[in-house]
């Protein structure tokens, strides 16, 4: 009772003693199905070999009395009286004596022949010699049944044994006849014969005897060309109708005599049906095999007698056959309940001591104050409980070293901004702390002397035909991995957000400067990889290197200072001293007064031509000031603009919203190009005097409404140019030309491309399949997505959510490339 107790507690142990068992009744199961298998095959294999042995011998009697038989035939059928007697129409009766006593003489000498009948078709007539007891009281029957046989045309009647039977509903063979023909004539003549006729029992003897000897389960029938049994007076099957009559004497049949001849007969009906006729030269597969007679199994072997075309078939009950076989299997189900009952207590003992250790160690973790009993892991089994505390103490530890090596990166981190941001005051102490956190920028150097290369890095906003739905924040953190990892390869760098609108870079350099060229190739490299990914680029400055660790400092003032000129050179660019260096230097940098005058003058003259030259001679002078200058430069553009526009001639373009959103627009331009660009654009429009201002903005309106209407019906897979065309009432043609004006752009392609970026968010959000996001954003097949996708973005959606992923997965780490 207490093992029980223990094992309704204990649900491991409980595995354990179930697992022993299983296996060892499974083994047992199995060890006795195959025994069993194996002791069915040798059994039915020995018996097919003794039924074969049976069937052998039994066609080796009936082949020997047909060959006898035959021998008899054929010298009764050369003898010259017998001759005579065949041919003599009116034979002397002194040799017609002779011949008959010949006759008798052959007959009576041998046991098996029952009489010898001789045929004259010149005299058509019989003769019949021998003392047999059923020709001399049937003889009449007799002559019948040869005429008949003889009569039959087209038939071979010679050569071999003839079942002959007075009662053809009768399955009794009442004689088994043997011509030798002299002729068949085709003019329907009966032709001479010799005909022996043979006592049944003489082949019937042997089976019946066999039969005895094997019980009352089975039995050997001889079957015909038809398939149809052939028996005598002794073992006559029941006639149709004549079962219930007969089921007495059938049953004294049975027990007296052997075999049931009803049965014999009842299953040489049921083969016929099932199999159809016997034949002599059956495959050699078919000669064995297991059957069903009377709804019972029975094993069932064939031979073929081959010169009389009769077949042998010997059946016996599967049970009696099987009967020991079966009995095994019986025993083998007891032997695994009572082994079954064994295992379980032998199992239940031995599976206790092997789980004292595991209930220690369950109990040592449930004491555990690493694990609280509310918070612990819900488990099935004590197994699963160690290994779920096990998984949850790993899992605080790692997340206490994941805070732990992030509290030590931020503490790592500022004293590294401390460095850029103020390294002239930086202490003795606080460079040693970076050296620790940074082993590789404070290397034990000797001999050639190395410095600190600085390069600043501030992200460029997304232009306005890529769409780019990267965060801010996901973007500088890739830009910091993509930067670190690609100066990586060939020098010792850091790259660090300074939480402002920078990043930094500082690299381990040459002193002289020679590295300085590789250093910005490599930033290039990085700018290409962002843009190639991300579809969003970073702007770059990068200065000499600083010989002085306390130099650092004003590196990256300068750096930022110089960094100010990508409004120069562009998104994307990296910036040296040398590019700059001019405009730094630079101290004259007024605008002249007649370039006021003469910029006014082009455009109350609405003299585009004028005013573009005017815009490329101020615009490169610009470019050529000190940063601080240019904005006022371009604001003095502006100012012009806004005075000449102020006279009433030109009223409607002062009060439009071009005008009064001109100033923010030109100031937001990241380049002079931009600013340049879009003063000339709105100047352009100032020209064109046919052109209200009013027109312009309807015509901005329906723009911003198709894009509108694109954007709320983008998962529509029918939206298309002609669809918006026709919810706004207008010709396609017109759309199209209107928004290409506008956005430089076809609508068809804008479609597309605002799909494509919901798809990119998808990839980045959800885990959705490419053929699911295809579907949803209503392109017609997964292909053409793909194809389009890779065109805009440079790569596959699975290529770019894998990317994005392995970013994800190192930003979620706190580390960096």
């Amino acid at each position: 009772m207490g093992i029980i107790r223990l094992l309704k507690s204990r649900k491991y142990l409980q595995r354990i003693v179930l697992y022993f068992n299983l296996s060892f009744v499974g083994l047992l199961v199995i060890f006795s199905v195959a025994y069993y298998a194996v002791s069915k095959n040798i059994v039915l294999e020995t018996q097919k070999e003794a039924n074969e042995k049976v069937l052998s011998q039994i066609k080796y009697n009936i082949n020997y009395l047909h060959e006898i038989v035959q021998n008899i035939a054929i010298m009764m059928s050369f003898d010259q009286s017998i001759v005579y007697l065949k041919n003599a129409k009116e034979p002397d009766p002194f040799t017609k004596f002779q011949t008959m006593r010949m006759l008798d003489t052959v007959a009576d000498s041998t046991s098996f022949v029952d009489s010898i009948a001789v045929y004259s078709g010149v005299a058509e007539r019989m003769y019949i010699g021998g003392s047999g007891a059923w020709s001399r009281s049937h003889l009449k029957e007799l002559e019948e049944m040869t005429l008949r046989v003889l009569r039959e045309s087209g038939r071979p009647t010679g050569g071999r044994l003839i079942p002959m039977k007075t009662d053809g509903r009768n399955e009794s063979v009442d004689l088994f006849s043997f011509f030798v023909l002299e002729n068949h004539p085709t003019n329907g003549a009966v032709p001479n014969a010799v005909v022996v006729n043979i006592r049944p029992e003489w082949v019937f003897d042997n089976i019946s005897n066999l039969n005895n000897l094997g019980g009352h389960g089975g039995g050997i029938v001889v079957l015909d060309r038809n398939g149809e049994a052939l028996t005598y007076r002794g073992e006559a099957a029941p006639m149709a109708g004549e079962t219930e009559g007969r089921a007495d004497s059938a049953d004294e049949a049975k027990s007296a005599d052997g075999p049931d001849p009803a049965r014999e007969w009842k299953f040489a009906s049921e083969w016929k049906s099932a199999n159809g006729p016997a034949t002599a030269n059956g495959p050699e597969s078919e000669m064995f095999k297991i059957s069903r007679m009377d709804g019972e199994k029975v094993l069932v072997s064939e031979m073929s007698v081959g010169v009389n075309d009769w077949t042998i078939v010997s059946v016996l009950p599967y049970d009696d056959v099987m009967g020991r076989v079966e009995s095994f299997r019986d025993i083998s189900f007891i032997l695994i309940g009572f082994a079954l009952a064994i295992s379980v207590a032998l199992s239940a003992a031995v599976a206790n001591r092997l789980y004292q250790p595991i209930r220690k160690l369950t109990d040592l973790f449930k004491r555990s104050a690493l694990v609280p009993a509310a918070g612990g892991p819900k488990t099935q089994d004590e197994m699963s409980y160690i290994s779920g505390v096990y998984e949850l103490t790993l899992n605080k530890l790692r997340l206490a070293r994941q805070e732990e090596n992030r509290n030590q990166q931020i503490v790592h981190d500022y004293y590294l901004r401390r460095w850029m941001a103020d390294s002239e005051s930086l202490t003795e102490e606080e460079l040693e702390e970076c050296r620790k956190a940074f082993p590789r920028l404070f290397p034990k150097e000797e001999g050639a002397r190395r410095g600190w290369t600085v390069a600043v890095l501030t992200p460029d906003p997304p232009s306005p035909g890529s769409r780019s739905s990267v965060r801010d924040d996901l973007f500088r953190f890739a830009a910091c991995n993509i930067t670190e990892e690609t100066v990586g390869r060939s020098f010792p760098v850091r790259v660090l957000d300074m939480k402002n609108d920078f990043l930094v870079a500082v690299a381990r350099t040459s002193a002289d400067g020679s590295d300085s060229e590789a250093v910005r190739r490599l930033l290039g490299d990085a700018v290409d990889t962002c843009r190639q990914f991300y579809r969003r680029t970073f702007s770059a400055a990068v200065r000499h290197p600083a010989n002085d660790f306390r130099a650092v400092s004003l590196a990256y003032r300068a750096s930022v200072q110089q960094l100010m000129y990508r409004v120069l050179y562009g998104p994307g660019a990296v910036i040296a001293p040398e590019d700059v260096e001019g405009n730094m230097a630079r101290r004259d940098v007024a605008i002249p007064v007649e370039w006021e005058k003469k910029l006014g003058e082009a455009i109350r003259a609405r003299d585009e031509k004028a005013i573009l030259a005017l815009l490329d001679k101020w615009f490169d002078a610009i470019s050529a000031f000190p940063y601080d200058d240019m904005t006022f430069a371009v604001q003095q553009i502006l100012l012009v603009v806004r005075q000449v526009l102020r006279e009433p001639v030109f009223a409607g373009h002062f009060n439009s919203i071009a005008m009064q959103t001109l100033g923010t627009s030109v100031i937001r331009s990241d380049t002079l190009a931009g600013m340049k660009e879009k003063i000339a654009l709105f100047l352009e429009q100032v020209c064109l005097a046919e052109r209200e201002a009013q027109k312009e903005d309807k015509n901005k309106v329906v723009v911003d409404a198709i894009k509108e209407f694109v954007e709320k019906n983008a998962l529509d897979v029918n939206l298309s140019l002609q669809s918006v065309a026709s919810n706004f009432k207008m010709s396609s043609a017109y759309v199209g030309r209107l928004f290409k004006q506008y956005e430089n752009v076809s609508v068809g392609d804008y479609i597309n491309g605002y799909r494509l970026e919901k798809a990119r968010e998808m990839l980045l959000g959800s885990s959705f399949s490419v053929k699911e996001i295809a579907d949803y954003l209503g392109f017609n097949n997964a292909s053409y997505f793909i194809t389009l996708f890779k065109k805009r973005f440079g790569m596959t959606p699975k290529e770019f959510r894998m990317s994005v992923a392995l970013g994800e997965e190192r930003r979620l780490d706190g580390t960096r490339n």
